[in-house]
């Protein structure tokens, strides 16, 4: 019997590639590009497997060449046949991606306001996606990794994302929960981390085994949290949609922290806040303030003002005056006036003397009539 159970064994030892092999294998150059990236997640792997730490801390990995990594830590998993099946994981407790950058944000086209696109988002999502799907970490770090977040928003990615390593992995007996997860070193701001704490304490208290509920060490050091106190307050008063939440700072006494289902250490903050980024959507354009204007300029005589001559005047002479349509009109009943008249006294000045002149004889002879009557 023992012999006909380390037959199997044996053939699947000999049917599995070196390192040598698996570092030139088609599918794996074709994700890294060069053998040097291939043979670097193979060592990633092997020593994850002999430790059951997977470490990538402090690498300064971005954009593709972390996805590189990550991608090629997965094939190589499945060619050594550590994932035969979808609900096969590595046998790793503790997975470590500080000091990569996971988001990386480009100005908008328009505004020039850095966000997050779909594109820039990948690399924080598929390193979520592994965490969640091929690894059995407890212990997940991602601290300086460029993450940020201001305020609650249902449709922000990065929210998305950063909640699914604080909530249940898997399902039914496959379950699993993280104990402890490091976001410190980021940006996320007050309504931000009352948003993940709320998330990781709800998906817990739920557990069936109400005796035994899954706890949760929270590290959001050095980040953008502002007024901690007051944080926990809100939370252990219930000021939010679901009820008052069992947390503990890490500073609080022995009997606080092992009674809490939550232990959040908010120390060593920064006081400075962020403009909002949220992804996928047009930001608003941030309001510059305006250089203080220079002392208005007196005009200047321009030396050429009193040089300035039409075209005419430059021919010689001075340019004639425009005719308004008015004064050509009365000239024409002028000059028609002039050849009924016979004479030029007796134009338009000549007709307006003898209208006076007859008014006025008709108006003395009535004064003078009505005069002598009086005698």
């Amino acid at each position: 019997p023992n012999s006909s159970m380390a037959a199997p064994e044996a053939a699947a030892a000999e049917s599995a590639l070196s390192d040598d092999e698996l570092v030139v294998d088609y599918s794996v150059l074709k994700t890294c590009g060069t053998e040097d990236v291939a043979r670097g997640a193979l060592d990633v792997l092997n020593k994850a497997l002999a430790t059951k730490r997977m470490d990538l801390r402090g690498r300064d990995l971005a954009d593709e060449s972390f996805m590189k990594v990550i991608k090629a830590i997965g094939i190589f998993a499945k060619l050594k046949r550590l994932l035969p099946t979808r609900t096969s994981v590595l046998p790793v407790t503790e997975i470590d991606l500080s000091g990569n950058t996971l988001i990386t944000f480009t100005p908008h086209p328009i505004s020039g306001v850095p966000e997050a696109s779909q594109r820039t988002l990948q690399p924080l999502q598929l390193a979520v996606q592994f965490v969640r799907v091929s690894t059995d970490a407890q212990v997940i770090r991602m601290e300086d990794c460029n993450l940020q977040g201001t305020t609650h928003d249902k449709d922000d990615k990065i929210e998305q994302e950063v909640i699914r390593l604080v909530k249940k992995f898997g399902a039914g007996k496959e379950a699993r929960y993280a104990k402890e997860v490091s976001l410190a070193g980021n940006k996320f701001e007050t309504e931000f981390a009352k948003k993940v704490i709320e998330a990781a304490y709800w998906e817990r208290i739920r557990h069936p085994d109400k005796e035994n509920l899954p706890k949760l060490y929270l590290d959001l050091r050095r980040n953008r949290i502002r007024n901690r106190d007051r944080v926990l307050e809100e939370l252990r008063a219930g000021q939010n949609a679901g009820g008052a939440i069992n947390v503990a700072e890490a500073s609080d006494p022995e009997d606080n922290r092992q009674k809490a289902l939550i232990v959040v250490d908010l120390g060593d903050q920064i006081d400075r806040s962020l403009t909002p980024i949220k992804a996928m959507r047009l930001p608003t354009e941030r309001t510059r303030p305006r250089a203080a204007s220079p002392a208005a300029r007196q005009p200047s005589a321009s030396p050429a003002a009193g040089r300035r001559r039409s075209r005419s005047a430059s021919r010689g002479g001075a340019a004639p005056a425009r005719k308004s349509p008015s004064r050509s009109y009365s000239k024409r009943r002028a000059d028609s006036g002039e050849r009924r008249g016979g004479g030029g006294g007796e134009g338009r000045g000549g007709g307006r003397n003898r209208s006076r002149s007859e008014r006025g004889g008709v108006g003395g002879n009535r004064s003078r009539g009505a005069g002598g009557g009086d005698r």
